[in-house]
């Protein structure tokens, strides 16, 4: 019996709990057989192939990056009431704005998030990273995760934000729970998770709104201050733009670079030829490794956009208003841009990966994920050239912008 089409399979919502631990045949799929197709359970366009979806990140004139673009669900009418100041908020965050409103406030961001303060933060991330692995090395199995992939861009992000170190809400901020408004806004979790997310922007805002009060009276060398005092010809961020880009920034810091750690930390795990080769020559090789780390198994799953008028792509007419997702992880696999691009080789060059995304919402924080996994992986490699995976069964969480284990138990050996 011949397989379905693409068009007869009735069901190809790929995000569903299923697909999420090999989502890559299905990728291949649809970049072979309909890489721009409309998906119908889900009511928007799937975009796969590698030159598609960079021009599906790049384009300002015919796609909207605007808030709407996030909610391919309607909100239940019990919902609104509570969401209203979720999705209020999230119109400030960078990559939910189109220009001009986006130029303006990257420009005010970038004279805050400087290279210099970037690099500030090396010798505290060396010492986190020795404080994880020295916790971690009391045990001879631990799960990556909690122990480091996890804490460590949480802890380093709110230092360069600037939160109280041993700040309780701390934890509440870096709930993954909380944070799941960071995808859910996109998909079908958005009803499911609502409530926890609304109390936890609360607890954020009210927070951030403290710091930004006491940075006014007495600034730091912190981020929180420098946003306060950022301005472009006597522009400023507003109170409401403060709040965001202090809850974006936290937000997207951490849970995106936790993934790069422990996608990248599986992907040497299951790919020994490649361990051995990376501690064989760190220096030499830790840079390529995490771009290719980043394109293998890329955190950022998609790229959401919405039509802002009617068009021709690739024969398929795209309407005004409706949604369409650039798969990143399908881009970071097109054969056609990647010599097997299924196998991982952390000498891969050149390596143009789509993980940070391209043009005007290129990752701000993408130096400072590198810096982080560059620190994080040497000291690993150093300290446990020996780990291996613990386990048979990998399970990946549920939502739906982000590609992140649940666990990743590890043994030393």
């Amino acid at each position: 019996m011949r397989s379905a089409t693409l068009t007869e399979d009735p069901d190809y919502d790929l995000f569903c709990q299923q697909r999420l631990h090999d989502p890559y045949p299905l990728f291949a799929r649809l970049r072979d057989e309909d890489p721009i197709h409309f998906c119908e359970p889900m009511k928007m366009w799937l975009v796969t192939r590698y030159e598609d979806v960079y021009e599906g990140v790049r384009n300002t004139t015919r796609l909207s990056s605007s808030r709407n673009a996030m909610y391919s669900e309607p909100l239940l009418p019990q919902n609104s009431h509570t969401a209203e100041p979720v999705i209020r908020h999230l119109t400030h965050w960078l990559l939910s704005i189109d220009p001009p409103r986006h130029t303006r406030l990257r420009k005010l961001i970038n004279i805050a998030f400087t290279p210099r303060m970037l690099h500030s933060l090396i010798p505290e991330i060396e010492q986190l990273v020795g404080q994880y692995l020295d916790d971690a090395s009391q045990k001879t199995e631990t799960d990556f995760i909690p122990t480091f992939a996890f804490p460590l861009p949480a802890m380093v992000i709110s230092q360069m934000l600037g939160i109280p170190e041993g700040d309780t809400r701390i934890s509440l901020c870096a709930n993954v729970r909380g944070l799941e408004l960071f995808s859910a806004a996109g998909g079908s979790g958005l009803n499911q998770t609502i409530d926890h997310a609304a109390e936890c922007l609360s607890e954020m805002i009210d927070l951030f709104d403290q710091l930004i009060a006491e940075r006014r009276k007495q600034p730091q060398k912190d981020l929180i201050s420098a946003l306060v005092s950022a301005q472009d010809n006597g522009d400023r961020l507003n109170r409401d733009e403060l709040h965001a880009m202090c809850v974006f920034v936290f937000a997207a810091g951490h849970g995106t670079t936790a993934g790069l750690l422990s996608n990248g930390m599986l992907a040497l795990l299951q790919n020994p030829d490649q361990f051995k080769a990376l501690k064989a020559n760190p220096d030499g090789l830790i840079e390529s490794a995490i771009e290719e780390f980043l394109r293998y198994e890329s955190p950022v799953a998609r790229a959401v956009r919405r039509a802002k008028c009617d068009f021709e792509w690739r024969g398929k007419t795209i309407l005004k208003g409706q949604t369409v997702v650039n798969l990143i992880g399908a881009a970071n696999r097109d054969p056609r841009q990647f010599e097997n691009p299924d196998q991982l080789d952390i000498t891969r060059s050149p390596n143009k990966h789509l993980a940070f995304g391209y043009g005007i919402h290129f990752c701000i924080g993408a130096p400072l994920a590198r810096i982080e996994a560059n620190i994080a992986f040497r000291a690993i490699l150093q300290r446990f050239p020996n780990m291996q995976l613990a386990t048979d069964c990998l399970t990946y969480k549920s939502a739906m912008g982000i590609r992140s284990l649940e666990s990743l138990p590890v043994r030393f050996g």
